[in-house]
């Protein structure tokens, strides 16, 4: 199993140049551990890519109730807010910007790294150049590897 941002999940829903390399990634992993923050945060990509014109009109509920029938069916596992998951986030805050120079992080991009250390995942799917320091710094894997990301 292997945890997606929703920079990542984007990809699987909308076409972008490397799409396919992400959809490649989707279909190795038995499971993927996503957040409920990414969830949160898909139906905004989703809709406002539907506002700028780069899918159809009414996309959005069906792209979003699409991936939320993926956490039903178990497909993708969804970490929820919990003591533990805000106590992570705790932690990797202060762990990064503890960090000498400061590793800074927006709130989602820690509130995504800390649901992947509850799902207890090795591997973070992100396209977020700052998420992806975090996670290096943090000992996470982080697919693609930095040399594909443009």
């Amino acid at each position: 199993m292997i945890y997606w941002d929703t920079s990542a999940l984007a990809k699987l829903y909308v076409s972008e140049p490397d799409s396919a390399d992400f959809e490649q990634h989707a279909a190795a992993a038995s499971q993927i551990a996503v957040s409920a923050t990414g969830r949160l945060e898909l139906r905004a990509v989703l809709r406002r890519r539907e506002a700028e014109g780069s899918i159809s009109d009414g996309a959005t509920s069906l792209l979003h109730r699409s991936f939320c029938d993926l956490i039903a069916s178990g497909r993708f596992l969804e970490q929820t807010v919990t003591a533990a998951l805000e106590a992570e986030y705790f932690a990797i805050l202060d762990s990064c910007l503890s960090h000498t120079p400061p590793i800074f992080l927006r709130t989602n991009d820690a509130l995504h790294l800390a649901a992947a250390r509850c799902a207890k995942e090795t591997e973070v799917v992100t396209t977020d150049k700052g998420q992806r320091k975090a996670a290096l710094f943090l000992g996470f894997t982080v697919f693609p590897p930095a040399q594909e990301i443009s």
